[in-house]
């Protein structure tokens, strides 16, 4: 992902926009992935970077230890033009190169990434789809590897002034694909100069339906509650994971009474996160929007580790499955 001055973000969790791009200029780009994990690791199996040839390179795979020897193996790899597997931490070739708590992680180099592949991944992402990535037939791994690639984590925000500006560049920074909706013009060109894609609001008796799947939030920070009304009972519709509302206590046990008085019942009341925000009474817009981010990637967090739970176990700690993918 770029940031709004067009400079690629190097600490990014989505690279394949930036292979495509290496592609794209008749570079040649490793595409690297986390394939095992002995011990712990602060990322997950399926994180990954993407390097081009010319040592520019997006994403990490771990909390800073081997980004930069990372880097210098991929440019032997495409300088080789050859797919490898290599190990780093115990019991690697490469003793200087160690990891928290004598941990080891295996990463495999694929320098054969095929563009309309990429590409093809990437336009499904955009249109909110699941995608899929053979990372390597068997030849190093021995195995099929299967990479699943799930759209980015969004976020809608409704709501004006300078706290709803906050959230959004602070999730933009955090990794989420922002919208804001707002009747404040002052409010939507500071969000448009972020390249935050806009919404304008005409009236609470007028408001378009939201478009949210399981990996969305929606966050409601009008200080005219008539819009949390509007616009609630359709954010209640969708499979968002999560919905927060900004204001006081009082205001929040207002809006539910007048909420069950159109027909929601106590399952649906209880999604709305009210007052939003992990810590109450933040003043200025930056603690509020901080706290309402907090919040929301707590939930999400929980679900994810519920997920794996219930699926795989934590895998962290056990060795990589033949298939996987993204949180």
């Amino acid at each position: 992902m770029k940031d709004p001055h067009g400079e690629w973000e190097a600490f990014e969790d989505y690279v394949l926009d930036f292979a495509i791009e290496t592609l794209k200029r008749g570079e040649k780009p490793a595409l690297v992935t986390l394939v095992k994990i002995e011990g712990s690791s602060p990322r997950f199996p399926g994180a990954q970077m993407a390097i081009s040839e010319t040592g520019n390179w997006v994403g990490y795979l771990s909390g800073g230890c081997i980004e930069r020897a990372v880097v210098a193996e991929a440019l032997e790899a495409i300088a080789a033009g050859e797919s490898r597997m290599v190990r780093y931490g115990r019991g690697s070739k490469y003793f200087d190169i160690q990891l928290p708590c004598g941990s080891a992680i295996e990463l495999f180099f694929d320098v054969n990434a095929d563009l309309n592949t990429l590409d093809e991944i990437d336009q499904r992402l955009k249109h909110r789809q699941v995608a899929e990535l053979v990372i390597d037939e068997g030849n190093c791994f021995g195995a099929h590897m299967l990479r699943v690639y799930r759209p980015r984590k969004r976020l809608v925000i409704a709501g004006v002034g300078p706290a709803t500006v906050q959230l959004a560049r602070m999730a933009q920074i955090a990794g989420f694909e922002v919208l804001a909706w707002s009747y404040d013009e002052p409010t939507l060109q500071r969000l448009s100069s972020f390249n935050v894609a806009t919404t304008h609001l005409t009236s609470p008796n007028r408001t378009p339906p939201f478009e949210a799947d399981a990996r969305t939030a929606i966050v409601f920070m009008f200080h005219d509650h008539d819009w949390d009304l509007a616009l609630l009972p359709s954010a209640l519709a969708t499979d968002a994971f999560y919905i927060g509302a900004m204001g006081s206590r009082p205001t929040h046990r207002l809006r539910l009474q007048r909420l069950e008085e159109q027909g929601f019942d106590r399952t649906s009341l209880n999604r709305i996160n009210g007052p939003a925000g992990l810590f109450a009474g933040s003043k200025s817009a930056g603690d509020i929007a901080l706290s309402i981010l907090a919040e929301l990637v707590h939930v999400d967090q929980t679900r994810v580790k519920t997920r794996i739970a219930e699926n795989d176990g934590e895998p962290s700690q056990t060795s990589l499955a033949h298939v996987f993918g993204s949180a």
